[in-house]
């Protein structure tokens, strides 16, 4: 199977917020196949680890999307415009049989695309797919702490389009620009636009565990609306940079002392996961 087809099997698995069911099975499902290290806790958080090392990289995407579709998502090839303004290949979702438009879930399903071509390129590493962040990173909050004690530093694929990241998330920093993690990989990021974004997981995982974030381009657009699509040249595009960006940090440390925020207010239900039987 090649790559666009693995893009749009993952594209295609409905995963709304508090129903993330059926996409925590598929990933269950390829890790178990794959031999890779897993578990998954009361709420369908999936930690995922390879080889062994006194600190990870730890890969992240959050499971759930906003899309309120409880059947199959039909993924269509289309050209769209990118953030250059050239119209190339990508991907969107419809209601089968019909043109009506229902999102595809590139938030955060694209991300979790990325993260696994990547994992699968490592030795050490690992890999955080949290459900519920669309409604407050309840996923990320609740995560046993002992999944990240020796996590080195967080990268997650949940900005959107090709060329932003975040520089804040809920008014904090998460990472040091004038520290060494940033100094080792800055020229890598240098055609990426940093930006203050309101939230996504590794604003709750800073500021639980203290250690370095990047929240990178996931190759999104038009997300949380029923036209967005998936831009195939800027997913290939993260994928390569995350890639790169592992193997100039590698498997080591990188705190973050900056003064950290007090975690969100959760003001909805959260809910718990069980598996298909």
């Amino acid at each position: 199977m090649n790559l666009i087809a693995r893009l749009k099997r993952i594209l295609a698995v409905p995963s709304v917020t508090g129903d993330e069911t059926r996409l925590v099975d598929f990933l269950v499902a390829l890790l178990t196949k794959k031999g890779i290290t897993h578990k998954v806790d009361h709420m369908g958080n999936i930690i995922a680890t390879k080889g062994s090392a006194d600190y990870y990289p730890c890969l992240v995407a959050h499971s759930d999307t906003v899309h309120q579709i409880n059947g199959d998502i039909e993924i269509r090839d289309v050209m769209r415009e990118d953030y250059k303004g050239d119209t190339v290949s990508a991907l969107t979702g419809y209601c089968p049989g019909t043109d009506t438009p229902s999102g595809c879930g590139g938030d955060d399903k694209s991300g979790i695309f990325i993260c696994l071509e990547i994992f699968d390129t490592l030795d050490t590493a690992k890999m955080f797919f949290p459900v519920q962040e669309e409604t407050g990173c309840h996923g990320s909050n609740a995560a046993p702490a002992d999944w990240f004690d020796d996590v080195g530093y967080f990268i997650q694929f949940d900005s959107p389009h090709g060329d932003t990241m975040s520089r804040s998330l809920l008014g904090r920093d998460i990472y040091q620009e004038d520290g060494e993690f940033y100094g080792l990989i800055s020229e890598q990021l240098e055609y990426i636009e940093p930006q203050r974004h309101p939230y996504t997981d590794v604003a709750a995982l800073g500021r639980r565990f203290g250690v370095e974030c990047l929240n990178l381009p996931a190759g999104y657009y038009l997300y949380h609306h029923p036209d967005e699509y998936v831009m195939i040249g800027d997913v290939i595009r993260s994928i390569k940079l995350g890639k790169s960006l592992v193997a100039t940090l590698g498997n080591h440390l990188y705190l973050n002392d900056m003064e950290p925020s007090p975690p969100p207010i959760l003001r909805i239900k959260t809910y718990d996961y069980s598996p298909t039987k």
